[in-house]
């Protein structure tokens, strides 16, 4: 037999608890993206005409003046539109880096490769399936459980679970 992939385990699989909160993470953050979108979508509401604004912006001047002489200190709100807009574009980069590494978790990250044969043939069969599995110049790990007796080998394959 030569070398043959026999499995394969992505990062979420190794870790679930992983996948869970990046998927918590993910619905938080596009809960607050729907609320800032809700905020902008009704910034972008038509303006009332320039007469109305004007007489709307004196009538309040002239209540917050006669509030302020009667000793009253109004309470201040501002909504800025620039800080918004900033909020959603953060929001939305941190929901696609969260949805990058979902894929991430869900590539197949660790692979056993299980081999039997002759000696010499061993560097060669594993180079092959390593080539296949990673582009050239990338770093690979591994750890490789070697026996030569075959009792050895299918007790082994039945503690890794490849046999």
């Amino acid at each position: 037999m030569a070398a043959e992939i026999v499995g394969r385990v992505s990062i979420g699989q190794c870790v679930p608890t992983t996948a869970s909160l990046v998927a918590s993470a993910t619905a938080e953050l596009q809960g607050k993206l729907a609320g800032a979108l809700k905020i902008s979508a009704a910034l972008g509401l038509s303006p009332p005409s320039l007469v109305a604004q004007l007489s709307g912006a004196l009538e309040a001047v002239g209540k917050l003046q006669a509030a302020v002489s009667a000793g009253f200190t109004p309470p201040g709100a501002t909504l800025s539109v620039a800080a918004n807009a900033q909020l959603i574009a953060e929001l939305s980069a941190q929901i696609g880096a969260l949805l990058a590494l979902t894929v991430t978790l869900g590539t197949a990250g660790v692979y056993v490769i299980a081999d039997e044969g002759a000696a010499g043939s061993f560097g060669a069969d594993m180079q092959a399936i390593v080539s296949s599995i990673a582009p050239p110049g990338n770093i690979v790990h591994s750890v490789t459980f070697l026996a030569t007796d075959p009792a050895v080998f299918e007790a082994l394959g039945k503690v890794l679970l490849t046999g």
